[in-house]
C-alpha cells in the first residue's frame, strides 16, 4: 500500500473515532432522559453570569440531609449511591449505600458521616439560551415563595436535568408539568 493511502485510511479512522465518542455520550444522556426516574429537587434562584460560559440559572438546591446510626461503613470522600423518595416538598434521601441501584444517584461524601449528614448534590447550574436564562431568573426571583423545582432524571448513578418549574408550570416551555408520582423509589 502506498503512503498516501495509509494516511487517508488513518485520517478516516481518526475521523470516525472523533464522531463515535460524542455520539456515545449523547446516547448515554438520552437514555437517562428516556428511562430514568424523575425527581423534583426544591431550589431557590440566584442571578449568575459567567463571562466564559454564558448565562445560566444557578440552582440553589435546598440541602438534603441523611440520618444514620450505622455510619461505620461510610467514610469521608467515599463514593456512595443515594436512593430518593418523592414528596410534595421535593425529595428526601431514602437510602445511602455503596451499592448502585437502578434509580440511585452517584455522590461523594464531603464530610465525616456522623449522625445527620448534609449531602451535596452534583448539580448546581442549568445552562440555557441567553434570553431564556435571564427571563427564568427574573420569574424565579418574583416567585421565590412558590414551589420552585429542578426536574432531574436519574438512572444507574447518572443524572440529567430536564426542566425548571414554578407552581407546576415549566419555566422553559411555559406548559404545565407532569409531576412525578409521590411514591417511594425502587
Amino acid at each position: 500500500m502506498k503512503t498516501p493511502n495509509k494516511r487517508l485510511i488513518g485520517l478516516i479512522v481518526i475521523s470516525i473515532i472523533q464522531l463515535v465518542f460524542p455520539l456515545f455520550f449523547i446516547f448515554a444522556k438520552e437514555h437517562v432522559i428516556e428511562t430514568g426516574k424523575e425527581y423534583l429537587f426544591s431550589m431557590q434562584p440566584i442571578d449568575p453570569y459567567d463571562f466564559f460560559q454564558g448565562r445560566y440559572v444557578s440552582l440553589n438546591v435546598q440541602p438534603l440531609t441523611y440520618s444514620t446510626t450505622n455510619h461505620a461503613d461510610l467514610k469521608r470522600n467515599d463514593i456512595v449511591y443515594a436512593e430518593f423518595e418523592q414528596d410534595t416538598a421535593g425529595v428526601k434521601i431514602k437510602n445511602l449505600s455503596h451499592k448502585k441501584s437502578e434509580y440511585s444517584l452517584k455522590l461523594k461524601l464531603y464530610s465525616e458521616p456522623k449522625g445527620t449528614m448534609r449531602i451535596r448534590l452534583p448539580f448546581n447550574r442549568f445552562y440555557l439560551e441567553e434570553n431564556k436564562a435571564k427571563s427564568i431568573e427574573e420569574r424565579l426571583a418574583r416567585n421565590s415563595d412558590h414551589a420552585n423545582f429542578i426536574h432531574v432524571r436519574i438512572l444507574n448513578g447518572d443524572f440529567v436535568m430536564t426542566d425548571i418549574s414554578s407552581n407546576g408550570k415549566s419555566l422553559i416551555t411555559g406548559k404545565p408539568v407532569q409531576l412525578p408520582a409521590l411514591t417511594q423509589s425502587n
